[in-house]
C-alpha cells in the first residue's frame, strides 16, 4: 500500500491500521514524494489525502493514471465529510473510491479489500477486452446491431478500418448497400427483407467494394433476446481465407510443375465426360502417353532442364488438342489426354496429330532435343463405362504397344537423343585426373535482396575447362562425375574454394551458397569433412549455405534431417533447392530444419504469362515467409519477371537479369559498378 497524506499523525495512524492487517505499507508526505514512490515500488493500492500544499491529491490522481499502459491501480481518495464536490472532482480525475474523514478504523480494512478485489476485476476485464481486439485483428471480425425501427446501423470500432471504407457509409443500410457488388445487391437485399420479419438466425457471404479493393465478407446474425427490433451479428472479412481455400483446392488437384490435372481431377474430368455422354451420344477417347527412359534427359541435361523440358511437353499438350481436350500428368514422365467427339476415327486421327506434335523438337537450353514417346488408348462405349476403368484399360495399351515396339494406331514413338559412345568415353577419360590438373574452377552467381536492392549473397558453380574442349557444360561432365564416384573429392575441393573465397570476401559481406550433390550428401563423412573444412579455413559459418534439393532431402529423410540438424548447430544455413518440382512435400518442411526456399526457374519461367505459376509462386513465398524462411526465385532474366516474384512477396531472385555466373574478380568489379535492375528499392 501506498499512504499519501501531509499530516503525521494521520498518516502514522493509517500506516498503523493497514500494517496490523498484513500489509506492507509505504508512506509519503505530499504529492511530489507520493509519485517518486509510486514509480518505484508500484503499488497494489494508493490512499491518497485530497487537500496536500503543492501538488494536490487529485493532480496526483491524474499523474497516476497518467502513468499507467495497462493496469489501474485502486486509489482511495481521503476527504472531508462535507467536501462533495472536491468527491465528484477525485472520481473524474480518476479515483477509484473514496474515504470521508474522520476515517472508521474499522471499516478501513473491508474498504481496501474491496478495492483491491475490484482492481483485480478491472484489470483482468482490461486484459479480457485487449485479447479479443487482437483475436478480432486476427480473425478480421467486427460486431455489428442494425436497429430495425430506424435503419440505423452502429459498428465496433475497427469496422471502417477492417472494410476500407469511410465511417460515414456504415450508419445506415441504404450507403452500405450502395458498396455492395452489384451482382450481390439483390441477393443481400431479399436476406435483409426476410430478417426484418423473421426471427432466425442467418448467414451470407457477399462482396464489398471500398476504398482497399473488394472484400468477400461473411455476416452472420441474429435477432436480440431482449428486443425485438434489434439484429446482432459479426461481419468477418474471409478474402484472403477463401484465396487460400481455392489455392489448396487448386494445389490438390493439380500438377505443381506443369499445371496440368493430376491424376484425381483426371479421373472427375473423365466421370463428368461420362455423364454428358449420356445425354450427347458422344464418344469419348482416354490415352496414355509414356516419355521413354526420360531419366537419360535428367542424367544428361540435369534436373532443370529435364523439367523445363516436361513443361514444354505439358504446354503444347494443352496448345495442340484445342478446348475439346482434357489432359493431365499422371506420373514423373506419363500424361493422359481426354478427346470427346462424335465417332471414333476423327478422335483417333486427332490423337495421331497431338503424337505427332509431341514428337517434334523442343528447343532447350539451344539444343533441339526429341523425346521418345508410347502411348495408348481405349474409348467409350467400346472399351468401358466407368473412368478407372477406362484409365486402367488405355495404360495397359500404353504398355502393350511398347512391348510390340510397333508404330500403330495405339502407339508412337521418334528418334531417341544420344550421344556418341567415343565422345562419353573421352569425356570419361579426361575427368580422372581433371581435379589434380587443376581444370576445375568455380563461377559465382549474385543473388539480390529485393528490399534493400543489394546482391547479399553467391550461389558458387562448378566448371570444368578442359585444355581442348574448352569450357564444358556442367550437364555434361557432372552426372559422369556421379557415375564415376568421382565427385566427392570434387565436391570436397568445391566446398573448400567457396569457404575460402567467402573469408577473402569478407570486407564485403557475401553469403556463398554450395550445392550437394547425391553422393555428397548420402556420405558418412560429410559432416567430417564439413567441420574440417571450417576449421581449416576460419570461414563464419553463418555465412555459408549448403543447398539441397527436394528429391535427395527425401532418399533418407530421417537421416537427412539428423545431418542437416548438426549442420545447423555449426551455424551454417541450408537451402531447398528448385523446390516445387520434386516432392513439394509439406511435411518435409515441418520437420526439416531449413532457412532458404528457392523457387524453381519453371515457374519463374511463365510467372508473367500464367495465372497458376503466379499462383504457385504466392503460395510458395507465403508458406515460406510463414515458416520463417528466406524465399529466392531462381531463373530471373526480365525485368518484368523480377518485378512480377518482387509483388508476389519474394524475398531474394537470382538470374541473368542480375548477373550470369562468373569468375571472382568479375564479380568483384559487378559489385562495385552495381545498380539494381528496375525499380528495386
Amino acid at each position: 500500500m501506498l499512504v499519501v497524506d501531509d499530516d503525521a499523525p494521520t498518516r502514522g495512524l493509517i500506516c498503523g491500521a493497514l500494517r496490523r492487517r498484513g500489509f506492507a505499507v509505504e508512506a509519503a508526505a505530499d504529492g511530489a514524494q507520493a509519485l517518486e514512490c509510486f514509480a518505484r515500488i508500484q503499488p497494489d493500492l494508493v490512499l491518497l489525502d485530497v487537500c496536500m500544499p503543492g501538488v494536490d491529491g487529485l493532480e496526483v490522481c491524474r499523474r497516476i493514471r497518467a502513468l499507467e499502459v495497462e493496469t489501474v491501480t485502486p486509489v482511495i481518495m481521503v476527504t472531508g465529510a462535507d467536501e462533495v464536490e472536491t468527491i465528484e472532482a477525485a472520481l473524474e480525475a480518476g479515483a477509484t473510491d473514496f474515504m470521508v474523514k474522520p476515517i472508521n478504523w474499522s471499516l478501513l480494512s473491508q474498504r481496501v479489500r474491496y478495492a483491491l478485489h475490484a482492481g483485480a476485476l478491472n484489470l483482468q476485464v482490461r486484459r479480457n477486452r485487449q485479447h479479443e481486439r487482437v483475436a478480432r485483428r486476427i480473425a478480421r471480425l467486427t460486431f455489428w446491431q442494425w436497429s430495425l425501427e430506424d435503419d440505423a446501423l452502429s459498428w465496433s470500432d475497427d469496422a471502417a478500418v477492417l472494410l476500407g471504407v469511410d465511417a460515414e457509409a456504415l450508419g445506415r443500410v441504404s450507403s452500405v448497400l450502395a458498396l455492395v457488388h452489384p451482382a450481390d445487391r439483390p441477393r443481400l437485399e431479399r436476406m435483409m427483407q426476410v430478417v426484418s420479419v423473421g426471427k432466425g438466425p442467418f448467414e451470407i457471404e457477399f462482396r464489398l467494394c471500398g476504398d482497399s479493393g473488394e472484400r468477400l465478407l461473411r455476416v452472420v446474425g441474429e435477432h436480440s433476446e431482449h428486443d425485438a427490433k434489434r439484429v446482432l451479428g459479426v461481419l468477418q472479412d474471409v478474402t484472403e481465407m477463401r484465396r487460400t481455400e481455392d489455392l489448396v483446392d487448386y494445389l490438390s488437384l493439380h500438377d505443381e510443375l506443369t499445371g496440368l490435372a493430376n491424376r484425381r481431377l483426371f479421373l472427375r474430368q473423365i466421370e463428368e465426360a461420362l455423364r454428358r455422354s449420356v445425354v450427347t451420344g458422344s464418344v469419348l477417347l482416354v490415352g496414355w502417353i509414356d516419355v521413354v527412359e526420360f531419366h537419360r534427359h535428367n542424367d544428361a541435361l540435369g534436373e532443370p532442364a529435364g523439367d523445363l523440358l516436361l513443361g514444354s511437353l505439358a504446354q503444347r499438350l494443352e496448345q495442340a488438342g484445342g478446348s475439346s481436350e482434357i489432359a493431365a500428368r499422371l506420373g514423373g514422365d506419363e500424361f493422359g489426354v481426354l478427346l470427346c467427339g462424335a465417332d471414333l476415327p476423327r478422335l483417333q486421327a486427332r490423337f495421331a496429330r497431338l503424337l505427332y506434335a509431341l514428337g517434334r523438337p523442343y528447343p532447350i537450353d539451344g539444343r533441339e532435343l526429341v523425346l521418345t514417346l508410347s502411348s495408348g488408348f481405349c474409348c467409350h462405349p467400346r472399351h468401358g463405362d466407368e473412368a478407372k476403368q477406362l484409365l486402367a484399360l488405355a495404360e495397359q495399351a500404353q504398355r502393350l504397344a511398347r512391348l510390340r515396339g510397333t508404330l500403330s494406331e495405339e502407339a508412337s514413338s521418334a528418334p531417341r537423343l544420344s550421344q556418341g559412345l567415343a565422345e562419353a568415353l573421352e569425356l570419361e577419360q579426361a575427368l580422372h585426373g581433371a581435379l589434380e590438373r587443376e581444370e576445375f574452377h568455380l563461377h559465382y552467381q549474385p543473388q539480390l535482396d529485393l528490399e534493400s536492392g543489394q546482391v547479399v549473397a553467391v550461389e558458387a558453380l562448378l566448371r570444368w575447362r578442359h585444355p581442348r574442349w574448352g569450357d564444358l557444360s556442367p550437364a555434361r561432365f557432372v552426372p559422369l562425375l556421379e557415375s564415376l564416384g568421382l565427385i566427392q573429392p570434387v565436391g570436397a575441393w568445391v566446398l573448400e574454394q567457396a569457404c575460402r573465397q567467402c573469408v577473402a570476401w569478407e570486407g564485403v559481406g557475401l553469403g556463398v551458397a554450395v550445392n550437394l550433390s547425391a553422393r555428397q550428401f548420402l556420405d558418412p563423412g560429410l559432416f567430417t569433412l564439413i567441420e574440417r573444412v571450417l576449421g581449416d579455413t576460419g570461414v563464419d559459418p553463418g555465412r555459408i549455405e549448403l543447398e539441397i534439393t527436394e528429391r535427395l532431402a527425401m532418399q533418407e529423410p530421417e537421416a537427412a534431417v539428423e545431418l542437416l540438424g548438426r549442420c545447423r548447430a555449426l551455424g551454417l544455413k541450408v537451402a531447398i533447392d528448385d523446390f516445387g518440382i520434386g516432392y513439394s512435400s509439406l511435411e518435409y518442411l515441418q520437420h526439416f530444419p531449413l532457412d532458404v526456399l528457392k523457387i524453381d526457374r519453371a515457374f519463374v519461367a511463365t510467372v508473367t504469362r500464367g495465372r497458376r505459376a503466379r499462383a504457385i509462386v504466392r503460395a510458395v513465398t507465403v508458406m515460406g515467409q510463414s515458416l520463417g524462411l528466406t524465399v529466392i526465385a531462381e531463373g530471373i532474366e526480365t525485368q518484368r519477371q523480377c518485378d512480377f516474384v518482387e509483388a508476389l512477396g519474394v524475398d531474394q531472385v537470382q538470374g541473368y537479369l542480375i548477373g550470369r555466373p562468373m569468375a571472382a574478380p568479375s564479380l568483384e568489379a559487378l559489385l562495385r559498378a552495381f545498380e539494381p535492375p528496375g525499380g528495386v528499392s
